[in-house]
């Protein structure tokens, strides 16, 4: 009987069991069977982003609408609030994505600036394959962003001497908020995101990478907001790209190309059109490493047919391992070169930055002859910079001096990105050209710059001299600890001039077109393990001479009035040029309010005055409250 007992007992269990499982089998779903590999893995990252923000001016610019208190929720500069990334890995080694980028819905009840939910940056689709000749990656849809050479494609990156008390929205988060400073203070760079030295495109890209004899490959066909048609309907297209040869760890070389060009009527008979061919060296010798790009190019349109110019950029720096590191820079970039994708202004073809309602405002406007730092390039001109760095103790300075000078005369007018208030006067009118109460400001993305007129010129419009321009850059890190709290101290000076004449060193008087000081401080405090307190405090002086734009004021004024106060004539004089003094004070609170989660808080007073520009007078405050989540 027991014998039977269990005999039958196991005989019921597995036909239980067994029904079970087919039960589980033939449940009810909405999804097919599938019967390929499933994937490996599949993750997905992303951000969400909300900026409130207020501003209040005592002081307004007369022919700029006159707005004293704007109150606002979202990112004027169109940077996505929400961001959403997708990644699989099949088992057979093929990698896909896609992206998903929602710009700011926060427009407001107004008509004109409420819109509907929509894709506004795209869907960026793209895969990899991992072949025995190599892996190619594949990318198109909506805007990515892409680099190549400083002469083709590449954003504008310069030596990073900022102030940083101002969040870039594309700023990664740190562990702990005093992280950001600290890394700063240690090598001298933040990372700014993807966007920090690329430009957008929307197209069609590829990359292959780990290709037979050390090659490498990539490229992009498609759309950029640099080379707008005149008119909005019409066709416009930039291709490049690069190949390039890994000798050894220590020596590469590269090959680059771009092509781009734009119809210029509606019917496409007409097209403004430039190519650029270049060559890439680098190469270390132990504490030495040399890099340096060759290149020609060559653009015409309707009107204008510049021929074939020449481009040559040498950059030779030592180790950081050396007592004093130091960095030469040289270039020579002719007028003929024009490219408005790469590392450098252009300043020879103004005609390049159409002003299409709605687009053309929103890319880079035309410079003028422009007075930029060290690291910065502008075509038509040449020259050399060398910068060194050193430590003492927990003192950490850098700096830099360089000279420069046209290769031919260009524009009667020069211009000069401001130091100081630069974001902040580009927030009250985004990427807006010739605006202001004298139509002398241009703003891009983050900052302003500023033309100025020059009435020493010939009969055909041009500068009757060639420009010369110097720069001086110098820097100071401190870091220490109060109350056994880690502080950061950061100073940075700039000085620049641009004259008649070759000098050595920047200029300040009346033989200086324009002369440009600016002053810089920013202190960064750990108040615990969640929390940094930041100030800053930063003041720019502007002066031009009796070639520049003269001003409506009924009378001229010093140039300093405390050295004025104290009667030391040789250290004032009176003008009735630019006399321009900006100032900013701003204080901030970074908090970490969860292990991906941060709120930053900045509020600053401005002012933007000159008492020989009656109407160059701008007062007020800013608060704005960001939230960044990753996941």
């Amino acid at each position: 009987m027991r014998r039977s007992f269990w005999f039958f007992f196991l005989m019921w269990a597995g036909s239980s069991f067994a029904q079970d499982a087919t039960n589980k089998q033939q449940s009810f779903s909405s999804n097919s069977l599938s019967y390929k590999n499933p994937s490996a893995s599949i993750s997905f990252t992303g951000y969400y982003r909300f900026l409130g923000f207020v501003r209040n001016q005592q002081e307004t610019f007369p022919n700029n609408s006159g707005k004293t208190l704007v109150i606002s929720s979202g990112d004027a500069y169109r940077e996505p609030m929400f961001l959403f990334k997708l990644n699989g890995k099949t088992k057979d080694n093929i990698t896909f994505g896609a992206d998903l980028m929602l710009n700011s819905l926060y427009k407001g009840p107004s008509a004109d600036l409420t819109q509907a939910l929509t894709l506004n940056l795209g869907l960026n689709l793209n895969t990899s394959i991992a072949t025995k000749y190599g892996t190619y990656n594949f990318k198109s849809g909506g805007v990515s962003w892409y680099r190549q050479s400083r002469l083709t494609v590449w954003g504008n990156r310069s030596f990073n001497r900022i102030s940083i008390f101002e969040r870039r929205p594309q700023t990664s988060l740190n562990k702990i908020p005093i992280n950001r400073y600290s890394n700063y203070y240690n090598s001298g760079l933040i990372d700014e995101g993807i966007r920090y030295g690329s430009r957008a495109f929307q197209g069609i890209f590829l990359k292959g990478t780990k290709l037979p004899f050390n090659f490498s490959v990539k490229g992009v066909i498609g759309k950029s907001n640099f080379n707008r048609s005149t008119l909005e309907t019409s066709d416009n297209f930039t291709g490049c790209f690069q190949i390039k040869n890994t000798f050894s760890p220590s020596s590469k070389a590269a090959y680059n190309y771009l092509s781009s060009w734009a119809n210029t009527d509606s019917l496409s008979d007409d097209r403004r059109h430039y190519f650029i061919h270049t060559f890439e060296f680098d190469k270390k010798w132990n504490k030495i490493q040399v890099q340096m790009e060759l290149g020609f190019g060559n653009y015409r349109d309707p009107t204008l047919k510049l021929g074939n110019g020449e481009a040559v950029l040498l950059n030779i720096k030592t180790a950081k391992s050396t007592k004093v590191p130091l960095n030469m820079h040289l270039y020579r970039i002719s007028p003929q070169f024009v490219n408005v994708t790469g590392n450098f202004f252009n300043t020879s073809v103004l005609e390049v930055f159409p002003n299409v309602g709605g687009i053309g405002t929103t890319v880079r406007t035309p410079y003028q002859s422009p007075i930029v730092g060290l690291g910065s390039t502008a075509n038509n001109r040449q020259g050399a910079s060398i910068n060194a760095d050193i430590s003492i103790g927990q003192l950490k300075l850098n700096g830099g001096l360089g000279i420069f000078a046209e290769i031919d005369t260009s524009y009667a007018a020069l211009s000069y990105i401001h130091n100081v208030n630069s974001q902040t006067l580009s927030r009250i009118y985004v990427f807006a050209q010739n605006w202001g109460p004298y139509n002398a400001l241009n703003s891009t993305y983050r900052g302003v710059f500023e033309n100025v007129n020059i009435s020493d010129t010939t009969a055909s419009g041009l500068a009757n001299f060639k420009k010369f321009f110097n720069t001086i850059e110098f820097q100071a890190k401190y870091n220490n600890k109060i109350f056994g709290k880690n502080y950061y101290i950061f100073s940075l000076t700039r000085l620049n001039s641009c004259q008649k004449n070759l000098k050595p060193v920047p200029q300040v008087g009346k033989q200086a077109l324009i002369s440009q000081l600016s002053e810089e401080i920013d202190f960064s405090v750990e108040l615990s393990e969640k929390s940094a307190l930041v100030l800053s405090y930063g003041v720019e002086k502007v002066l031009g001479n009796a070639s520049t734009d003269i001003g409506d004021g009924p009378e001229a004024t010093p140039t300093n009035t405390f050295f004025e106060r104290l009667g030391l004539d040789k250290l004032y004089r009176y003008t009735n040029s630019r006399n321009q003094k900006n100032t900013l004070f701003g204080f901030g609170l970074d908090y970490k309010i969860g292990q991906n989660a941060m709120i930053f808080f900045r509020y600053n007073q401005y002012r933007y005055f000159d008492p020989n520009f009656i109407e160059n007078h701008l007062k007020g405050w800013e608060t704005m409250l960001e939230l960044k989540i990753n996941f």
